[in-house]
């Protein structure tokens, strides 16, 4: 069936991540190829060619970039299957591609057109393909802010643990962490650095001669991150356990759950 005139696909995604990096990743040759899992070649500038091979689907699609506009974080190309499954239904350059990289609270919002499409099939086919790769784009980015961030607050974290001076402590804290953070586990609930700072406080003083340590490498997912930790007692004792938060795209640590290990 073909597709009606007005047919397009028209998606967005809201990435937690700077709308540079994001940018970074639509606008350059290797990050298009990595975000696409793909081997993608173009200059950034208008009137150059387009090209992406796709070896697992045995599929190259090529066309031209129409629109290269750093300031306004826009991408528009045209789009169409140069050799593969497609090439006679949907050939080379014959749709067009518009991505553009906004501003929004919560980091950046990516929207995206895709139309010129021959069918309603395509439409809907690549209304999912399009959905998917945002969302991996998503994750992509997020994980590429918090490559670095997110190390530094947890070297915080775990110093603030160990840390007896109460000014000393709270700072570290402030440096970390969200000034509302939510912190729970099993002995505690508290909102804020400060009620934090104290329950730190509390634990050091009732527990003294423990240390808390990281323990491996921290995982991280839209966001979300799993970190693991073991404490040392002055006996000898092993306690271990994994704590989930909720991160910032900027590192910050915004909620804590521990989980000691059974």
């Amino acid at each position: 069936m073909n597709a009606s005139m007005d047919a397009l696909v028209d998606v967005s995604v809201t990435i937690e991540a700077r709308p540079e990096t994001v940018w970074s990743i639509i606008s350059t040759p290797e990050g298009f190829s990595d975000w696409m899992d793909g081997v993608v070649r173009f200059e950034p500038l208008e009137g150059s060619p387009f090209r992406a091979e796709f070896p697992s689907f045995a599929t190259v699609i090529s066309g031209e970039v129409e629109t290269f506009d750093a300031e306004a974080r826009r991408l528009t190309l045209t789009w169409g299957v140069e050799s593969g499954p497609q090439a006679e239904s949907f050939p080379a350059g014959s749709s067009l591609v518009d991505i553009q990289v906004l501003d929004d609270r919560e980091g950046c919002r990516v929207q995206l057109r895709h139309t010129r499409l021959p069918s309603d099939m395509e439409v809907e086919q690549h209304a999912q393909g399009w959905r998917f790769h945002l969302s991996r784009m998503a994750l992509k980015a997020n994980r590429s802010e918090l490559d670095g961030s997110l190390s530094a607050s947890l070297e915080g974290w775990f110093a603030a643990w160990n840390e007896p001076d109460e000014t000393a402590r709270l700072a570290l804290l402030q440096g970390c962490c969200d000034d509302e953070i939510e912190f729970r586990d099993e002995w505690s609930s508290t909102r804020g650095v400060e009620l934090l700072s104290l329950h730190i406080s509390n634990s050091l003083r009732f527990m003294p001669g423990w240390r808390l340590e990281p323990s491996g490498e921290p995982r991280v997912c839209r966001g979300e991150a799993l970190f693991d930790w073991r404490s040392d007692g002055p006996s000898g004792e092993v306690v271990e356990g994994t704590n989930h938060a909720r991160v910032g795209f900027d590192g910050r640590l915004r909620r804590v759950t521990g989980f000691p290990n059974p």
